[in-house]
């Protein structure tokens, strides 16, 4: 995996996802808010309230439940080396095979019951599955210091 000195660069790589950091308190998504349509399409984020509803400061509305959406990194390998990624909703569905709003419902009925193995097993199928990714790759200056970022931005499963 090339990494750029600077700017902006787009690669192809065929390379084994090996690690998913899907560990973070609620899940390994944010919720999102409900309108479909502009200016928010399903990606801003929401803010619970009080009386359990959901607010989006973008469009400024409240709705009764919200759309999680999948953003996790992980660690891609190919045979020169190693790099983490950063997943989001689209590319994250095409991998694990499900919504995060499915897994949501499957997983965490409620606060008192979950199901962790039905949570981890989903990116238990996921680990050291084959595919060819395609990323973008990013130099960012962050508190002075230089840092590259890649994401994904699409993916298929090898198909030999």
């Amino acid at each position: 995996m090339k990494v750029p000195l600077y700017g902006l660069q787009f690669e192809d790589s065929k390379g084994y996802l090996t690690f998913i950091k899907k560990d973070k308190e609620g899940g390994a998504w944010y919720p999102a808010c409900a309108n479909s349509g502009e200016p928010c399409k399903n990606r801003f984020k929401a803010t619970q309230t009080t009386d359990m509803q959901w607010y989006c400061d973008k469009c400024n509305k409240t709705y009764p439940n919200c759309v999680r959406r999948w953003i996790f990194s992980g660690v891609v390998e190919d045979s020169t080396s190693s790099t983490w990624v950063s997943f989001f909703n689209e590319q994250a569905e095409s991998m694990l095979g499900t919504t995060a709003d499915e897994l949501h419902e499957k997983a965490f009925k409620d606060a008192q019951q979950q199901d962790q193995d039905a949570y981890d097993s989903v990116f238990a199928r996921a680990n050291y599955s084959e595919w060819i990714f395609k990323c973008k790759v990013k130099n960012e200056i962050v508190n002075e210091e230089s840092r590259v970022k890649t994401s994904v931005y699409a993916l298929q499963p090898v198909n030999y």
